[in-house]
């Protein structure tokens, strides 16, 4: 047993620590103030509890005043376990989350691996628990999801998933009464933790079921089946329930429907009023193909198919054990619905599924009269053969280096903000950064990471795509003053999507109201890449219930002479206004060329129609920035405030340093 442990969990923590040496070798790309950039937005949520809690404005259930602004969001009704545990290690080592963080985070990963070896040993199928943990800790997915900095739930869900199962396993499969009872307690200690680290009742109340339908079947006697409820220990799932905590399960109910709704029957469909919904442009919610999904988990197709054969028989010959795991294989199973983050509860499956197969080979040949002395040699070949051949079909996990979710000059800019603002300002900028401004300068932002799915979303979006600068200030007006709750109560009354659009747009709804808190308006460079999705939602028809996509080309040119030579064979003829591309010749119409001084556009007089070619000066002495777009994109106040930094009236330029960001004040 020994040496199925060691070997998933030193190879975890190998393919999680190996990229160490990348970010400290260059910390210019992955630090920002010695402390190195998270690898999820949602770590930044994590790391702000902490702090919050640290600073003594944590208030269980209170108002957040930094999310959601104006109308406000709840703290959680307990902090996370993840936010304690982090808050209580810097305050005792006196250092920032996220460089704690940066050491703890892979070995809460690898915990996985002991619950699930002592699961599958417990039941006889060693083999069949190694391929599980071998499989699941070098994992892409499951890797991605819990790398270097990556401070989220997602750390020690596969470890609590499998270890409540297993403390049940334990407990109703020992004929000591003591013993069973101290397995409830522990499973029922798990449940509470697991609760208090996720905070998802769903979850919780799906293993309890799962568990009683476990108990049940240990007692199942179809020959007897009249005498079947006589046989049931009432009494130890009486304790059972107790450990797993009534409340908790009680919450779980309303908890689990909230899930299956939101994940299987509205995945991906318009909010309500038919606003759009941007699910549909978060990459961990995107639909794999089977390619896809297996080169996540076990990074073979053929593998993944074995795999997934092998899980199945594994569930249907040992379906009574296989209950306790249901649960975290139909959770796995979501993946091919939509979702691909949900693969990582696949992963283990198919090792699982692996290592049941060779467990079958070996009961196949006891009873075949191969003695029993070749036990060793076996199951020591199987377990170099799934080792060398999973390590092979897994190279690009042993390759992979987590990235920072955003670079330094980003992170450098959010914090920049907290010195450009005052306290009470409220940041209008895309959602993905909620979180990490809050974190980093403490200014509260109109919607985040956990409030994506608002109609706020979709308002934020239009005003950085429609061409109307009255529009894009009244827009960002209304919602200081009115926010979701007056749509809701817009949509209640009968109002359409596209009334309340023209109502805002129009700035009807500021009549007779004021809003004191400054408003800021940002933008970052790598929101030139987002605003492909941002332009979708900003353009959304509520009619055809769909968008435009509408795309920034960053360009390197170097002028020689009359000419741009730029980067993909791409030579810009200034003189005729054309871009020669191969033996295209593709017509500018028009050349805006933005000084610190001034924004002159030239108008090809050879052609009506064409490209936008923009030439922006940067913070860089005598270094510009070269963009190509078509014309709607140009006409933009994306463009004209963050590329062009026109003037516009209501919006006040208050800090540069472009490429990286702009900050506008709203007047």
């Amino acid at each position: 047993m020994g040496l199925v442990l060691l070997i998933p969990t030193f190879l975890g923590l190998y393919v999680r620590y190996k990229p160490v040496k990348v970010w400290k070798e260059n910390p210019q790309a992955f630090y920002v103030e010695d402390r190195p950039i998270f690898t999820a937005y949602d770590s930044y949520y994590f790391a702000r509890l902490a702090d919050d809690y640290n600073r003594g404005v944590f208030v269980p259930g209170g108002n957040d005043t930094l999310r959601f602004v104006p109308d406000g969001a709840p703290y959680p009704k307990v902090i996370p376990l993840l936010s304690w545990l982090f808050a209580k290690l810097s305050a005792i080592f006196n250092k920032p989350v996220e460089n704690l963080a940066f050491w703890l985070i892979p070995i809460l990963a690898v915990l996985v691996v002991f619950p699930l070896i002592a699961f599958f040993y417990r039941i006889g199928l060693p083999l069949t628990g190694y391929g599980g943990a071998l499989v699941i800790s070098i994992s892409l997915v499951y890797l991605v999801r819990t790398s270097l900095n990556r401070l989220d739930t997602d750390s020690l869900i596969e470890f609590s998933l499998f270890a409540i199962p297993t403390a049940v396993l334990f407990a109703f499969t020992t004929n000591n009464k003591r013993n069973r009872y101290l397995y409830i307690l522990l499973a029922g200690f798990l449940s509470n933790i697991f609760y208090w680290w996720y905070l998802h009742p769903g979850l919780n109340l799906v293993l309890y079921l799962f568990s009683l339908l476990f108990v049940v079947s240990l007692n199942f006697d179809y020959k007897n089946w009249r005498g079947f409820l006589k046989s049931i220990p009432w009494k130890d799932i009486g304790f059972l329930t107790l450990a797993f905590n009534p409340a908790i399960l009680f919450e779980g109910i309303w908890g689990l429907l909230y899930k299956l709704s939101h994940y299987i029957f509205a995945f991906g469909k318009p909010i309500e009023g038919n606003f759009p919904n941007v699910q549909i442009s978060i990459s961990e919610l995107q639909k794999l193909t089977l390619k896809g999904i297996s080169l996540q988990t076990v990074g073979n197709e053929i593998l993944f198919i074995l795999g997934l054969v092998g899980a199945v028989l594994f569930i249907i010959f040992r379906f009574r054990y296989a209950l306790l795991l249901l649960p975290v294989f139909l959770m796995g199973l979501i993946a091919f619905k939509g979702a691909s983050r949900f693969s990582m509860f696949l992963a283990p499956f198919i090792g699982i599924g692996l290592g049941f197969l060779f467990d079958l080979l070996w009961n196949y040949l006891v009873k075949r009269h191969i003695s029993e002395a070749w036990e060793g040699i076996y199951k020591l070949s199987v377990i170099a053969l799934l080792l060398l051949v999973l390590i092979f079909s897994n190279k690009t996990a042993f390759k992979f280096v987590p990235k920072p979710i955003m670079p330094p000059s980003v992170a450098e800019a959010f914090i920049e903000i907290g010195r450009q603002t005052p306290k009470d300002a409220w940041i209008w900028t895309w959602w993905d950064y909620g979180y990490a401004i809050q974190y980093y300068s403490r200014r509260a932002t109109f919607h985040d990471g956990g409030s994506q799915y608002s109609p706020k979303t979709y308002f934020v979006a239009l005003s950085f795509t429609t061409d109307d600068t009255s529009v894009a200030y009244n827009v960002t007006k209304s919602i200081s003053v009115c926010g979701a709750k007056c749509i809701d109560e817009l949509l209640k009354e009968g109002y359409t999507s596209k009334q309340i659009r023209d109502l805002f747009a129009k700035g009807e709804l500021l009549k007779g109201k004021k809003r004191n808190n400054p408003i800021v308006w940002v933008f970052t460079a790598d929101m030139v890449g987002k605003f492909v999705w941002i332009s979708y939602f900003g353009s959304w028809d509520f009619d055809k219930l769909k968008g435009k996509h509408l795309k920034i080309q960053p360009i390197m040119c170097k002028q020689n002479g009359l000419y741009l030579i730029c980067s993909g064979n791409v030579i810009v003829d200034l003189m005729r206004l054309v871009i020669l591309s191969g033996r295209k010749l593709i017509p500018i119409k028009e050349y805006a060329v933005r000084t610190p001084e001034k924004l002159k556009i030239t108008t090809n007089q050879n052609y009506n129609y064409g490209l936008i070619f923009e030439k922006v000066y940067t913070y860089i002495p005598d270094f510009y920035a070269y963009y190509v777009m078509d014309e709607p994109t140009a006409k933009t106040m994306f463009n004209k405030l963050f590329m062009l930094r026109e003037k516009a009236k209501g919006f006040e330029k208050i800090k540069e340093k472009f490429p990286f960001y702009v900050f506008y004040l709203i007047k």
